[in-house]
């Protein structure tokens, strides 16, 4: 059952337009399997594409300024970022994560939670050595003029 819910959240109906996936600048990237995941950024959107390279199953797009991305806090043993895409009750949760020790063999790890309200229905880990970082998202935060309230785990005006 829950690999059939997987199937059917994965294969959703598609929220815009089918498009290569990535037009514009990539933000977040990896392989799941035979299948590309990625966050990219174009003309004050943020996109997020699940599927084949260039035909992707699940596009979604969210304006940059209402995205919910969320930085690494500055504590713990790794290095780790999301954003979050909202589509039909379901929150599809992109992550990437790297641990801070430079001993560490470990590769930068990434992945995909789906949500429904608080609950998991499903959870997709990126293949070993594909994710690449979001460090560039909260620059892009910062240059139309929104600021990380650590306090507050939120993004606000500037100044």
């Amino acid at each position: 059952m829950r690999t059939a819910l997987l199937l059917a959240l994965l294969a959703a109906p598609l929220a815009g337009p089918t498009l290569a996936a990535c037009q514009g600048d990539e933000a977040f990237s990896c392989q799941i399997g035979t299948k590309t995941l990625e966050v990219c950024y174009w003309k004050g959107m943020l996109t997020y594409a699940y599927g084949p390279e260039d035909d992707p199953e699940i596009f979604l797009n969210e304006r940059l300024e209402t995205v919910a991305f969320t930085p690494w806090p500055g504590i713990g043993s790794s290095l780790w970022e999301t954003v979050a895409f909202e589509n039909a009750g379901y929150t599809y949760e992109v992550w990437t994560s790297v641990e801070r020790d430079p001993e560490a063999t470990e590769p930068r790890a990434g992945g995909v939670r789906v949500l429904q309200g608080d609950q998991t229905v499903a959870e997709l880990e990126c293949d070993g050595g594909t994710a690449t970082s979001m460090d560039g998202l909260y620059d892009l935060k910062d240059g139309i003029g929104q600021c990380w309230d650590m306090d507050a785990h939120a993004w606000g005006s500037c100044g």
